[in-house]
């Protein structure tokens, strides 16, 4: 077996002595750097002589006049205003229900003319249209028969009425002996009918029996006469009486039924002439607008048709000279200068259920950036929808300026709970950085100090400030990013 040379033995115990020194080098160099290390920790800042700059920065920011007149810093006070918590739900605008409709022909017929087109501006009451219905021409003219038949009968009822009321003062009259002639010139000009003629012709004949009578009751007490005569004086005399009386009686009954029976013929035929409107009415909603005009019997099948309202012709549905149907849709007339907002209030916004019709709330929407318009609260739901578990609500918003689409989609701001009163600063005062929320407060001339503070409510464009800030503090507002650079920027070596 071959052994190791002694000069090989020695160089090598040599090399393993030099890595072992270097070792222990290495770790007393390591156990001193430790032991300075606490010594530092131990010593704390008071062991400083002097503060580093970042402490001396950490919540305080001076600008140099360039910067601060670069910076264009705005400063305002904290100040305390009445504030409402808002919910925000997506909506949608759309057409006003009631100011967006399809005309429709409300019968069977011809569209004979058409006045509009597309686009065109319309007044209400403005013709669009002509219509010629022979189902239209015929209620019509029921309606102007029964018309002529309830004048008539008025007329009927308005003679028998004057006549019942003249002959009852007439017999009234005869309580008293009478004058032929004074009651002919009392009577002359009022209508009694045929009953003038009856009741004054048995009236003159019953005093003419009278006078016979009277005439010759002495000659007969003389016996100048036989009394035979006077006998039948005495009973023409009586029977004329009692055929005056009969012709009275009869004609106070005759005159009253015949006023009774012209008043019931007058009621029949205003049932009749109601009747017959109606039937005329239920062929459209504005019955109004079919009434026949008595002196154009010539266009009694022709309906014009009228625009409701002020609106656009959005559609025009058929052409001129085609045949329509009851029910089917001529034009289609919007009126944008009100639309409606309608928004889907869901469970977890259910709390701004509380607002009610008349209250105004806010809608923005991504076509107009930067403005906030208002509407009015028309309607709230009742009952939740079962797809989308949802309560509408729906708002009117005018539209004069022609600014609003319908189909527009629209962030709407619904007011939660009562308003209270905080202490705000605008949103733009609050600034954050590594998990703290912070403003600048102005100390000085171009002075600022950095001032933790906690927010609460929010409601654009104003933040609740709960600590950290009192009234009157004067923030700065605009200009935050100059200072919050200014304080994160590193100190120079």
């Amino acid at each position: 077996m071959n052994r190791p040379s002694p000069a090989f033995s020695l160089s090598f115990v040599s090399m393993t002595s030099r890595i072992s020194f270097v070792a222990i080098v290495i770790v007393l160099i390591a156990l001193a750097t430790l032991l300075f290390r606490n010594s530092l920790n131990h010593a704390g800042p008071a062991a400083s002589s002097e503060p580093t700059d970042a402490t001396e920065h950490s919540d305080h920011v001076v600008l140099s006049p360039e910067k601060f007149a670069a910076g264009n810093i705005v400063v305002a006070a904290a100040a305390p205003r009445e504030l409402r918590s808002i919910r925000v739900v997506p909506g949608r605008i759309e057409y006003n229900a009631t100011r967006h409709v399809e005309v429709k022909s409300p019968f069977d017929g011809l569209i004979r003319q058409i006045d509009v087109k597309v686009g065109d501006q319309v007044t209400e009451g403005q013709v669009i249209g002509i219509v010629d219905s022979p189902d239209l021409g015929e209620r019509r003219a029921d309606v102007l028969l029964r018309e002529t038949d309830l004048e008539q009968a008025k007329n009927e009822h308005t003679w028998w009425h004057t006549v019942q009321e003249n002959v009852d003062e007439l017999i009234a009259r005869f309580k008293r002996p009478q004058e032929i002639a004074q009651l002919e010139r009392d009577f002359g000009e009022k209508p009694l009918g045929d009953y003038r003629q009856q009741i004054l012709g048995a009236y003159s004949r019953m005093r003419l029996s009278e006078k016979i009578s009277t005439n010759v009751k002495p000659a007969a007490d003389s016996g100048a006469v036989s009394g035979r005569l006077k006998l039948e004086t005495d009973s023409n005399r009586d029977t004329e009486a009692a055929k005056f009386i009969a012709t009275c009686e009869q004609a106070t009954f005759d005159v009253k039924q015949k006023h009774f029976k012209a008043e019931s013929a007058m009621k029949d035929a205003e049932q009749r002439f109601l009747l017959a409107k109606q039937r005329l009415g239920l062929l459209a909603s504005q019955p109004q607008e079919l009434v026949p005009d008595p002196t154009q019997r010539a266009s009694l099948s022709t309906w014009p048709v009228k625009a409701p309202f002020s609106a656009t012709v959005e559609q025009v549905l058929v052409p001129p000279k085609e045949r329509i149907q009851t029910g089917q849709g001529l034009f289609q007339l919007a009126d944008a200068s009100r639309l409606w907002v309608h928004a889907d209030i869901r469970e977890r916004d259910w709390s701004a259920l509380k607002i009610s019709a008349g209250q105004t709330i806010t809608v923005q929407t991504p076509a107009l950036p930067g403005q906030t318009l208002e509407a009015t609260v028309a309607f709230v739901g009742r009952t939740v929808e079962v797809e989308t578990r949802a309560v509408p609500l729906t708002a009117d918003i005018d539209n004069q300026a022609g600014l609003l689409r319908p189909g527009m989609f629209v962030r709407v701001f619904i007011p939660d709970g009562e308003p209270r009163e905080c202490l705000t600063v605008p949103q733009s005062a609050i600034t954050s950085n590594d998990g703290r929320t912070f403003v600048f407060v102005e100390t000085g001339l171009r002075d600022f100090q950095l001032r933790d503070v906690k927010t609460g409510l929010s409601v654009d464009p104003w933040v609740e400030i709960t600590s950290g800030l009192q009234a009157g503090d004067r923030v700065v507002i605009s200009g935050t990013a100059l200072l919050k650079a200014e304080l994160l920027l590193e100190p120079e070596e």
